[in-house]
């Protein structure tokens, strides 16, 4: 665990007014004419200077915050607990003299209807050794009534046995209308209690509880996974069971949080944005963009709505050196109060974290220019792929490309891609400073069409025995060693799906010139594929218990796809095939098969943006030394930078050795981390010289890009080798019928 902070009296410093206009009402425009907007919404940070790394639990009675963090120190091995009281229309903050001990946790808090807290803690007392080792550890489970006012214990009630399981562990609990509590065991039971703590039922769900929350209206709700996607049913005591799905809730992509709402029954995170939702009427009401008002939604853990009528946040930020707690407010104002900057509207399939800090970075500090997202994939990736690719061809694409999800080559060909060397050359960044394979890869006819931050090789590894010292194949050579060596499959959990991957998809360009416009899925070895992935099952076998590291050292399969994405994970590899590694890569005519796969934001600039130069702004962000420098990783993080000084400073320390102190005094290496795969597990050292300069020569050999996998060609090929595969055409005539729809494709889409 981290060192605690030493700070002094806990104070609220206000630090950021972040400014977004999103359309809430407008008047009516002429055909062309750019939108007015009457509405805008503004997020006002406030980061909250308390002694605690970790705020692990949050409830609001009110316009009140109560938060119960903890710290640990380093020194002295003790941790500490803390119990704070915020008002948020006030932004006073205290500390309250709860006395939670070093070994007792707060499971679960709820507010009560007289502005008291329920809380839930479970203590764990043990005893001490000769050599002062705890031993015996005993769990109990306490509910404690705690005075909203100043603190204080009211109640302690021992909840051994109410439940009927005195090991039952509580994760989660909230109050209704009537008092009664409803407890979570953070699997699928729910126990339901009176007010005087008495047992009324337990319920069971069908499926893993995702979160428990109160309604406006006073009854308890829980959300869990079902055949539709995450879903919310009520809790209903009475007849002891969970009723029927909510509807009218709309999808989105990943988990969807429920806070209580105040207007409305619930505030609904998803997909990046804010939603409010009405039970009695069932309708749903976008709010805003988190993104829009400099949020970054991935750490969003609580939220509600005040009595102003702002809605608050809890934001929990751990990718931070040192954990830090924000609270965010934000409110709705007229959009005449707000100073316009010009937008730059950036568009991706959907924004991982790391984009999305750049993007509030940068909004928040350039005086100019901001940053909009249009993320095609937030509610179905299909649409939302099939739209972005046609807005990238129409006046309706994005200033900035992020180049992630799409064909890249089929763009860069097509003119859509503006040169970005010109304005690195601008900007006084050279390209000797960056890694040359890397830059080669976005180039077409020596012209620069997109840029990564960072990127990890993708490839397949063999055992350097079975193949020999070589770094690359072609197809024709990949099939003759496996159809020699007869394997129980080829790659772990095969299927004939994961062989088109291997051989074809992450490869499509080899059969296709998107200069020429020439097609050759009717050749030899598109054909020879066809019938070799015939010999493999539709669905793979995850039954075997058998792990990949065992098959591996026995030939049971030859080859594993995989990625080196620090240099730690190099030397897990490597203990986990036994013996020295060929990186064969995805076979190619060049036998050039390790591809860059690229990670945190790749991207390019439209050649129809009216701003370039304000996207060239945000894209050179990336490149900076600073930027690149933030990077580098402990423990070898998901990526290498591209900037070549700051991968040297990346190599640097994972060659540099850390030491413990042993009990006579010596010096002992210890060990970084801990890596595993499967049914294998390393403790990982220091890197040698020799590992590091592997890993280099790997990172230099990786000379073109993975990921321009085309979906509409790869559903293509998958509609029309249905045929073949169940017998009724022969592997030839597929290839042809594949051919022909596949070059209309193209000679529509170059």
């Amino acid at each position: 665990m981290k060192k605690g902070k030493n700070k002094g009296l806990f104070q609220i410093a206000l630090f950021a007014m972040c400014i977004t206009i999103l359309a809430s009402g407008c008047g009516k425009k002429d055909k062309g004419e750019k939108e007015e907007k009457e509405f805008a919404y503004v997020a006002e940070y406030a980061q909250l200077d308390v002694k605690c790394e970790h705020i692990a639990q949050t409830v609001a009675a009110g316009d009140v915050l109560y938060m119960a963090g903890s710290s640990w120190n380093e020194e002295t091995e003790i941790g500490t607990n803390y119990f704070y009281k915020y008002n948020m229309l006030e932004g006073t903050l205290e500390l309250l003299p709860l006395d939670v001990s070093e070994n007792s946790y707060i499971n679960g808090m709820a507010a009560m209807k007289d502005g008291n807290l329920a809380i839930v803690v479970n203590n764990s007392t043990y005893d001490v050794d000769e050599n002062g080792e705890p031993i015996n550890w005993q769990d109990s489970m306490e509910m404690w009534k705690v005075s909203g006012e100043d603190g204080t214990m009211m109640d302690s009630i021992p909840m051994d046995g109410i439940l009927g399981d005195e090991n039952t562990y509580i994760n989660s609990m909230c109050i209704d209308g009537q008092g009664n509590y409803y407890l979570c065991n953070g699997d699928s039971t729910i126990f339901v209690l009176n007010p005087q703590l008495e047992k009324l039922c337990e319920i069971n769900s069908d499926n893993w509880i995702n979160q428990m929350v109160s309604s406006k209206e006073g009854d308890v709700y829980v959300t869990s996974y079902g055949e539709t996607g995450m879903e919310i049913r009520k809790i209903d005591p009475d007849t002891k069971s969970l009723g029927e799905k909510v509807e009218g809730i709309s999808d989105g992509y990943g988990d969807r949080q429920f806070f209580t709402g105040l207007s409305k029954s619930f505030l609904v995170g998803k997909s990046g944005k804010m939603f409010s939702f009405d039970l009695s009427t069932g309708t749903e009401e976008e709010l805003f963009d988190w993104l829009s008002v400099d949020v970054n939604s991935d750490y969003l853990s609580a939220a509600g709505e005040l009595s102003d009528g702002r809605i608050f946040a809890v934001i929990n930020d751990y990718s931070e050196e040192n954990d830090k707690t924000d609270l965010v407010f934000v409110k709705k104002v007229k959009a005449s109060e707000v100073a316009a900057k010009e937008e730059i509207t950036y568009g991706a399939m959907w924004v991982d974290y790391n984009l999305k800090k750049n993007i509030i970075s940068f909004n928040k500090t350039n005086d100019k220019y901001r940053i909009v997202v249009k993320e095609y994939g937030s509610d179905d990736y299909q649409t939302g792929l099939t739209q972005f690719n046609a807005d990238l061809t129409t006046g309706k694409c994005p200033d900035i490309i992020d180049l992630s999800s799409i064909n890249y080559s089929q763009y860069a060909n097509m003119g859509i891609l503006e040169d970005l060397y010109p304005y690195m050359e601008k900007s006084g960044l050279k390209k000797e400073d960056y890694l040359e394979n890397v830059l080669h890869a976005f180039e077409v006819d020596g012209k620069l069409f997109g840029i990564t931050p960072q990127f990890y090789v993708t490839t397949a590894m063999a055992k350097a025995s079975n193949v020999g010292n070589v770094d690359g194949w072609t197809l024709s050579e990949m099939l003759d060693f496996v159809e020699k060596q007869d394997p129980e499959n080829v790659f772990a959990y095969g299927n004939r799906s994961q062989i088109f991957y291997y051989c074809i998809y992450n490869n499509i360009d080899e059969f296709i010139d998107w200069e020429t416009g020439k097609c050759s899925f009717d050749g030899e070895d598109f054909i020879r594929t066809l019938e070799f992935a015939a010999k493999f099952p539709e669905e793979p076998n995850y039954d075997d218990e058998e792990g990949i590291s065992a098959k591996l050292r026995s030939d049971k399969i030859l080859l594993m796809q995989g990625s080196v994405s620090s240099v730690q994970e190099y030397q897990m590899m490597n203990g986990l095939f036994g013996e020295p590694i060929a990186y064969v890569g995805f076979p190619n005519n060049e036998r050039k098969g390790n591809l860059i796969q690229t990670t945190g934001g790749c991207m390019g600039i439209s050649s129809k943006s009216k701003n370039k130069e304000g996207a060239w702004e945000f894209v050179k962000g990336i490149l900076s030394q600073e930027y690149q420098d933030s990077l580098i990783q402990e423990h070898g993080g998901w990526g290498f930078p591209v900037k070549k000084s700051s991968l040297e400073k990346q190599f640097d320390l994972d060659m540099t050795q850390e030491f413990y102190e042993d009990e006579n005094g010596n010096q002992i290496e210890q060990t970084k981390t801990t890596w595993g795969y499967d049914d294998f597990e390393m403790e990982i050292y220091a890197a040698t010289r020799e590992e590091v300069e592997a890993v280099r020569e790997l990172l230099m050999s990786a000379q073109k890009l993975s990921g321009n996998v085309n979906e509409q060609m790869m559903n293509i090929i998958t509609e029309e080798t249905e045929a073949f595969f169940s017998g009724q055409k022969s592997a030839a005539d597929t290839a042809g019928v594949i051919q022909n729809r596949i070059q209309i494709y193209v000679n529509e889409n170059r």
